[in-house]
């Protein structure tokens, strides 16, 4: 019976591991799935393809114009006259048709249309680097969030185990206070501990209920069996590359830059309400009476049109004065937006320097309170330690694991935190970087 049972409980195991590997999550996997289903992102998607519209518009202001109308009815015309005769009415029933065409081509328009070109270009640039921000955004909350659930999942589980080792010790004191080794006050003191223990537990298991709810929003699904990452990203050597790379390539300082040159253009648009304006229109029409055959009349045209505006109450200059004033305002905020981008490169780098330096003090830490609880449980095996003591020296190795996974979680984080910063951290780099 018994060779039954252990026969059968080895051949569901293979399925049961399979379904798990199957269910795992990779960071590279997270990644792909926030970056295909993010709501953000895809609003950053849209904003562009809009954007892209103004191009289109733009190319169809250096295109003619064409359209066609025409109308058909009927009519009847009643004429009264007096001869010698008399009286006379005249009855006429008229078919009458008008058909015209119309086309129009701008030559000049002050150079506006040049202006609306450019920017389009500028607004299409601004929307892409727009989206290469959000891009980065997902990215770095994707990785924050996807460490988080690790790091909590990490806390909980060694929380679990402090409450074992605790709820072992409690029982060995209560043994040991029935022989009369220990005092009752060593009880006490298991029992605070491992009360305190119990509520750690709780708030860590609400950290990670927190952090797999903020997984879903980002990923746009649930944690499961999250794999470990194995190594961290590349990052700058120095922050003097971080820097130069920021400045090259950070999708904030190109969108800012890019809407900079868009006030630019716009300046160009009002100044060509204060330029003259010259358009050909060429125009086709066709008149025809269909109750006679002999009502037609045809007619055609061209005309060059030509327009300068002499005073509009200053309206015009005042656009053109306030499109300059824009400009002198985009170029503060390019260059605040620069400001800002070095200053978050350098508090990157000093976070990913500052996240390491704690990490390897956090890996002695652990070595160290690892030692100590082996020599306190066995001092006190002596008589030469108090309970007191072993808990003390317990709770520390526990915390030390628990700064460690912090500390590994937070060195992580800090290291796609530079790559955002730098303006690197794109899909393709993080895919590979995960899946090295």
């Amino acid at each position: 019976m018994n060779m039954r049972i252990l026969v059968a409980s080895i051949a569901i195991l293979p399925a049961i591991f399979g379904a798990y590997a199957a269910s795992a999550d990779t960071l590279e996997e997270a990644l792909v799935a926030a970056h295909a289903n993010n709501p953000n992102l895809e609003e950053a998607r849209l904003a562009l393809r809009s954007a892209r519209e103004d191009r289109a518009q733009a190319v169809a202001a250096y295109l003619p114009s064409l359209g066609i109308s025409g109308s058909a009815g009927v009519q009847t015309v009643e004429t009264d006259s007096t001869s010698i005769f008399g009286p006379t009415t005249t009855q006429s029933d008229l078919e009458p048709t008008t058909a015209n065409a119309q086309v129009t081509q701008q030559v000049f328009t002050g150079f506006r249309r040049s202006g609306q070109s450019r920017l389009a270009r500028a607004n299409i640039d601004a929307a892409s680097e727009g989206l290469r921000g959000r891009a980065q955004d997902v990215l770095l909350a994707t990785v924050n969030v996807y460490i988080s659930v690790l790091r909590d999942t990490e806390i909980v589980r060694l929380r679990e185990e402090h409450i074992r080792d605790l709820s072992t010790l409690l029982a060995g004191t209560r043994r040991r206070l029935d022989v009369g080794e220990v005092s009752r006050t060593d009880v006490a003191q298991a029992q605070t501990r491992l009360a305190g223990a119990r509520a750690a537990l709780a708030r860590s298991q609400a950290d990670l209920e927190n952090s797999q709810a903020r997984y879903m929003a980002i990923v746009g699904r649930a944690p499961e069996g999250l794999l470990p990452v194995s190594a961290s990203p590349q990052t700058p050597h120095t922050l003097e590359e971080a820097v130069r790379q920021a400045d090259d390539r950070h999708p904030d300082l190109g969108q800012a830059e890019s809407q900079e040159r868009a006030a630019r253009a716009q300046v160009t648009i009002e100044r060509s309400a204060l330029l003259p304006q010259i358009s050909v229109v060429g125009r086709a029409d066709e008149n025809r009476d269909f109750s006679t055959s002999e009502s037609r009349r045809e007619s055609s045209s061209a005309v060059a049109q030509f327009s300068m505006p002499l005073f509009e109450g200053g309206y015009a200059w005042s656009r053109t004065r306030q499109s300059r004033l824009n400009v002198g305002r985009a170029e503060a905020r390019t260059e605040a937006q620069r400001r800002e981008v070095f200053a978050n490169v350098n508090a990157a780098w000093n976070n990913l320097i500052a996240a390491r330096e704690i990490l390897t003090a956090a890996n002695e830490q652990v070595e160290a309170s690892a030692i100590a609880v082996d020599g306190a449980q066995r001092e006190r095996g002596y008589g030469l330690r108090s309970t007191l003591d072993v808990l003390d020296a317990q709770e520390e190795a526990r915390n030390a694991l628990i700064g460690r996974a912090r500390a590994n979680a937070d060195a992580t984080i800090a290291s796609y935190s530079l790559l955002a910063a730098s303006g690197a951290l794109t899909l393709d780099a993080a895919i590979g970087r995960a899946a090295d």
